[in-house]
């Protein structure tokens, strides 16, 4: 059976698809939600400040994102400058210190000080929950499964693999409600979840997949099954749900190359693939390269001339992770940051 070639064709078939923005007006992304939401609860001087040296806040992140920390760290104290000042509501410090506080910890996790960055993170989660329960800013629990994320980001790049994974599927599990809370400090009661916008879980949920993809990618599938043993023996987590349906068709085809069931892998596969990028390019790419390891295992005719087809195409793939690019050696056009 010529299971290659049925996946070649797929794979033509997906890569000329275009990435796709999630469905919906410009205004209905969690960010503008909340910044109406603030619109009609803060004062105007409150807005005007916040918008001043917010400003000074988002240089220092792109700053940090760049590598220029001594700039990113000068640019973070010119942003705190306005907590200093004690001109905020007590309401717009929270809000201002919550953000300012995620931003920082960015920083830290680039000069690798991680029990810094874990610190500023749970300072975050803390006031988050000053604002949901005092201030009726349900919507930050999307912010707080954020803060959540990143601290899967620390465990992953202090190599905690196997507690990485862990949280970032019992945030799948928490988003699906087959866990009632996240083991987290503050209050997590699903009904928190419900009051949600479901399109907004539902990119909760693949973002986090997406993470869970950049930490399996290019591991062999003993490796992963171990790794997702660990969620499933310790949640009973199962892959399935409608969350993000793209989002769970990946957790399916990797389940299959995990327990090394290879009809059933690329049969998803080629269904997958053929779809395109979709609006989760980082799943896409983490099966094709899924795919390789598979072609390169089975020594399937013509394996290598797909792996240098994925190659060239590859160097012009938006968003691809350095990961990513690693292991297909290649220079990625665009880095996801």
């Amino acid at each position: 059976m010529n299971y290659l070639h049925t996946i070649l064709e797929s794979y033509h078939l997906g890569k000329t698809k275009t990435i796709e923005v999630v469905p919906g007006l410009p205004d209905d992304s969690i960010d503008e939600c909340l910044s109406r939401l603030i619109r009609t609860r803060l004062p105007s001087t409150d807005r005007l400040l916040m918008h001043k040296f917010g400003n000074a806040r988002q240089r220092g992140l792109l700053a940090a994102r760049r590598g220029d920390l001594m700039v990113a760290e000068k640019t973070f104290g010119a942003a705190r400058f306005l907590l200093e000042l004690n001109k905020l509501s007590t309401e717009g410090s929270l809000l201002y210190l919550s953000f300012l506080e995620q931003a920082e910890s960015y920083l830290d996790y680039r000069r690798g000080d991680f029990e810094q960055a874990r610190n500023r993170i749970y300072h975050a989660l803390a006031v988050d929950v000053t604002l949901e329960e005092e201030h009726e800013y349900d919507i930050l629990l999307l912010h707080r499964i954020q803060l959540v994320h990143n601290l899967v980001r620390i465990d992953a790049r202090c190599m905690n693999l196997e507690r990485a994974i862990e949280l970032a599927c019992q945030i799948l599990g928490y988003l699906q409600g087959k866990l009632e809370v996240l083991p987290i400090p503050g209050n997590w009661g699903y009904e928190r979840v419900l009051r949600q916008r479901q399109e907004f879980v539902g990119a909760m949920f693949a973002q986090v997949t997406s993470e869970v993809a950049l930490i399996l990618a290019g591991k062999n599938p003993q490796a992963v099954r171990d790794l997702l043993a660990v969620a499933s023996t310790n949640l009973r987590l199962q892959i399935n749900g409608n969350c993000h349906l793209r989002a769970n068709a990946w957790l399916l085809i990797k389940q299959a190359f995990a327990s090394n069931n290879i009809a059933l892998f690329l049969k998803r596969v080629s269904q997958f693939l053929s779809e395109g990028c979709a609006d989760t390019p980082l799943l896409w790419y983490a099966t094709v390269i899924d795919l390789i390891v598979v072609c390169e295992e089975l020594d399937l005719p013509d394996s290598e001339l797909f792996t240098q087809e994925v190659a060239r195409d590859a160097a012009s793939w938006e968003h691809l992770p350095q990961k990513f690019s690693s292991l297909l050696g290649v220079h990625p056009k665009t880095e996801a940051a």
